[in-house]
């Protein structure tokens, strides 16, 4: 009977013992915690008030002829952007090397500078780049402009020179615009060439 009881007397005491190291193990904690989050600026675009009638409302057009040819670019978006206008004009017959019967020029006639394609059935005019502040972006000097719009304004003019081969032959415009940020920190994007293929 006593040796139960010591038994007994030791196991409380171990008992009391675990309890005891146990305690000692304790320690104070706390916790806090931030959630962050960025959202990605918008770059986006769109044309505006872009000429539809090359003929100037005569259904036709004829040698010596010189019509509007006018479109604004607007940058909806938040984010600042340079902007590249290409313009290309093609016919179902080839142009004349030196002397384009179809082409675009300035306000004052003076034809734009044009690639002609191989086959000469094509030119291609590229406009210089231009930048354009978006709704947030809009500092002039990080951004490169205030101005969140821009008016392209040019001729679409037939030839004085166009022969009789040219008639009833129909010359067609098309318009691109091409986008990039303007706050641009990589070397990535730099480069139109990559952005314009990609299109």
């Amino acid at each position: 009977m006593r040796n139960k009881q010591r038994v007994a007397t030791m196991g409380l005491a171990v008992a009391a013992s675990v309890a005891v190291l146990g305690g000692a193990f304790a320690y104070f904690t706390d916790y806090e915690s931030k959630d962050l989050s960025a959202r990605a600026g918008t770059l986006t675009m769109n044309i505006t008030e872009a000429t539809e009638d090359l003929s100037n409302g005569l259904t036709i057009i004829n040698p010596g002829d010189s019509n509007p040819l006018k479109f604004t670019v607007n940058n909806t978006g938040e984010k600042s952007m340079d902007v590249k206008a290409v313009l290309t004009v093609s016919a179902p017959q080839a142009f004349t090397d030196d002397d384009h019967e179809y082409k675009i020029t300035t306000k004052d006639g003076q034809e734009l500078n044009g690639v002609l394609s191989e086959d000469k059935k094509s030119i291609k005019y590229t406009i210089d780049d231009i930048s354009l502040a978006g709704s947030i972006e809009n500092d002039a000097d990080t951004d490169g402009s205030t101005e969140t719009s821009h008016v392209y304004d040019y001729k679409f003019a037939m030839d004085e020179d166009a022969k009789n081969n040219w008639q009833n032959v129909t010359g067609d415009v098309k318009i691109e615009v091409f986008a990039k940020q303007h706050r641009n920190t990589s070397s990535v994007g730099n480069d139109w060439t990559a952005i314009v293929e990609k299109n």
